[in-house]
């Protein structure tokens, strides 16, 4: 069976056509997603936390906090802010605290970094003013997205966005204690999806790479450069690490090393000249192959994240390179790896399904004589249209 068609089938074989709801709950329809229907609290709105608005006096996405007796409590007494800090938690702020924890944790990855999310990083951000700023950060975000206006930034996540890099810019210019470690990994992690969730476009025209050329271009994969650097300072595998203790599994992620053309589906290694005595020194779209590969056999869920960002985190400079000067063939595979995460978490969802969209679109109009390129590119357009008709559905 061929790559192409082994990829169409596991696709029809994932899709079902569904009854059309127009009697669902607000919420649902605000989130785009389909209403089960049920009364007074819809299942949608019981597992992401809020309560449901059928009661049209309910606001859109309200904290559910009743329904949350298993999540750990806002800890908003129980621990000092830093008195070197001059963050001040008011209401508001406290308020997004507790957002971060029964709602924006369950989205950045498996339960145990969820739980480590509610627990520890909380724990330092009250020690660490960056960090806290991080938390306010991403969490109004994720309202944003949650908001009747996703696109546009608001005051509040710009204010905290460069609190956060101000402060720990400042911190990383001075010598570091051992104490700053696992503050400054969980930090660094959030700038990781704070920069892939901070995206304005609305269609794939004003997406990378058809929209007209900035200094922002793929800034998310430079702040990931910046996580990477800190990391290696920090060490979060280190023995004695918050990190190592609860999440080795789901921080170890070492760049492809294999070497040859074992498990690669054919079309690849024809396109991307890969051989036997091909390795990550002599070819430059060999890891990145290498890393994609496995992960077109499974699915992007909660808790296979890890595993799909490793593509992102181990990406070598020179296919970085390669995707800055728009080179075909490392488009399609940053299409690839989109195209299998565009349905994941919302941080990573309209990034992946606008800039894969504009891929596809970009490498119609300038390679398409390229009959191996546009071969190759079946797969992101119809998992592109199969989204398309989703969202459709659930409008």
């Amino acid at each position: 069976m061929s790559t192409q068609q082994g990829i169409r089938e596991d696709v029809n074989r994932k899709r079902r056509t569904h009854k059309k709801s127009r009697l669902g709950c607000p919420n649902c329809k605000l989130r785009r997603v389909k209403c089960d229907e049920t009364r007074p609290q819809c299942k949608n709105c019981k597992s992401f936390g809020v309560s449901c608005n059928y009661d049209l006096n309910v606001a859109d996405l309200q904290l559910y906090i009743s329904g949350t007796a298993s999540i750990t409590k806002s800890p908003a007494f129980l621990f000092p802010v830093n008195n070197d800090s001059t963050f001040q938690l008011d209401r508001q702020s406290l308020d997004r605290l507790g957002r971060f924890q029964v709602r924006t944790v369950h989205s950045i990855g498996p339960a145990r970094i969820a739980q480590f999310y509610q627990n520890e990083v909380i724990r330092l951000a009250y020690l660490h003013p960056y960090l806290m700023h991080g938390v306010q950060t991403i969490t109004a975000i994720h309202d944003r997205y949650l908001s009747a206006s996703p696109a546009r930034q608001t005051r509040t996540e710009v204010y905290h966005f460069c609190r956060v890099a101000s402060l720990f810019n400042q911190k990383l210019s001075t010598p570091l204690q051992p104490s700053d470690s696992d503050a400054l990994c969980a930090t660094a992690a959030l700038l990781g999806v704070i920069a892939f969730s901070c995206f304005e476009a609305s269609t794939p025209e004003e997406a990378w790479p058809l929209k007209t050329p900035a200094h922002s271009d793929l800034q998310w994969l430079k702040m990931l450069e910046g996580k990477n650097t800190v990391w290696k300072v920090a060490d979060p595998l280190r023995l004695d690490s918050s990190f190592f203790r609860t999440l080795d599994h789901d921080l170890s992620f070492p760049a492809s090393t294999s070497s040859g053309v074992e498990n690669i589906p054919s079309a690849f290694i024809q396109v991307y000249d890969l051989e036997n005595t091909s390795t990550a020194e002599n070819n430059p779209y060999h890891a990145a192959v290498h890393t994609l590969a496995p992960l077109l056999h499974i699915e992007c869920v909660q808790s296979t994240i890890p595993r799909f960002l490793s593509f992102a985190w181990c990406m070598r400079p020179a296919f970085k390179m390669l995707l800055e000067q728009k080179d075909s063939r490392a488009l399609v595979l940053l299409a690839y790896w989109y195209a299998k995460v565009c349905h994941s978490q919302w941080w990573i969802a309209r990034r992946a399904l606008l800039e894969c969209q504009a891929i596809c679109l970009y490498l119609e109009r300038h390679h398409a004589g390229d009959t191996a390129i546009q071969e190759l590119v079946q797969f992101p357009k119809m998992q592109m249209q199969c989204e398309l008709c989703l969202d459709e559905y659930t409008k």
